[in-house]
């Protein structure tokens, strides 16, 4: 029998809710002469490791955003937690130390992880990167993943549908009517069955099909897409957390390219019996805007499942980089 984690609605909060800060930053192309001020600071933060990583990159565009993306990574850091617990003196960008798991999932190294209590994991996807920072004093022994994912009316589903779905999710999805629906579908569950993998660090070394998401509990009667989460119609209890989200790049508020929804869809995943069952799992699905949608994937020790608090912002790169 297929184990069911309950929803996080349904388990009885008894330690400190775990709280996730997710953070929104457009890769769009800047002023060169921005660029370059900003290449060489970051460059000065990175070590070896890092910099050889992104010399591999052959296209100048691939280089530039692989900086980017972890000078980014390391000013949130800092700017989560600026004090040492130790001496009282700040965490700069450059002080930060990565290792990685057997398949490559990125993580503090161990002391700094005790240290400050964060986990962090990253996805990006067409322009946008999506950063997600774990305070993780309160969820110990946790599984941290996230994922964003765009919409690319390119992409032929079915071959991937065949090979990565479960037959649920398979035939959940064909039975929308409308091959729209379908698309919007497969994206949605795309980016729930990555931020799982990521979470648990094994990424596709996992099946894909040994576990799955079903969205039918909130599939509208009328077999439409999920609209924003803020449009829907649905009883309280059915949707997750609301959250605050704040904005240091509010052109992006006035072009319209961006309209978050203030609310996250609960969607656990399913799991088989095949898979370890040492967590209990929250996964939450997301629209940042019509093309873009995002999830997050928490595994946490224990019999109890404590529901996660969420703080969502938008920011640009230049402010990041600018605070150091």
């Amino acid at each position: 029998m297929a184990n069911v984690i309950q929803g996080p609605r349904a388990a009885l909060a008894l330690a400190p809710s775990p709280k996730i800060s997710l953070f929104f930053i457009p890769l769009g192309d800047m002023e060169p002469e921005l660029q370059t001020k900003l290449q060489a600071k970051a460059l000065a933060w990175l070590s070896e490791d890092e910099r050889a990583k992104i010399a591999r990159y052959r296209a100048p565009k691939a280089q530039m955003q692989a900086l980017l993306v972890r000078a980014a990574l390391r000013t949130l850091l800092s700017r989560m937690m600026p004090v040492r617990c130790a001496d009282g003196t700040g965490y700069h960008p450059k002080d930060w130390c990565f290792e990685y798991g057997p398949k490559g999932k990125p993580a503090l190294i161990a002391a700094q992880r005790e240290e400050t209590g964060l986990e962090f994991n990253l996805s990006h996807s067409g322009e946008w990167l999506l950063i997600g920072v774990l305070h993780a004093a309160a969820a110990p022994s946790s599984l941290f993943g996230v994922d964003i994912e765009r919409s690319r009316p390119k992409t032929h589903i079915d071959p991937i549908l065949h090979h990565y779905f479960s037959a649920q999710e398979q035939a959940a999805l064909r039975a929308l009517s409308d091959v729209a629906c379908q698309r919007q579908r497969f994206f949605d569950l795309w980016a729930l069955k990555e931020s799982y993998i990521k979470a648990t660090g094994l990424g596709l070394a996992q099946s894909l099909q040994s576990f799955r998401f079903d969205l039918a509990p909130t599939e509208p009667a009328d077999g439409a897409p999920m609209a924003p989460i803020e449009q829907v119609e649905q009883a309280e209890q059915t949707w997750g957390p609301a959250f605050t989200l704040s904005c240091d790049v509010p052109a992006l508020w006035e072009s319209g390219s961006v309209k978050p929804s203030e609310r996250l869809h609960p969607c656990a995943p399913i799991l088989g019996e095949a898979l370890a069952k040492t967590h209990q799992w929250q996964s939450y699905l997301g629209r940042l805007n019509p093309e873009y949608r995002f999830a997050i994937s928490l595994g946490q020790v224990g019999s109890q499942l404590v529901p996660a608090a969420f703080e969502f912002k938008l920011c640009s790169i230049h402010a990041l980089l600018a605070a150091y």
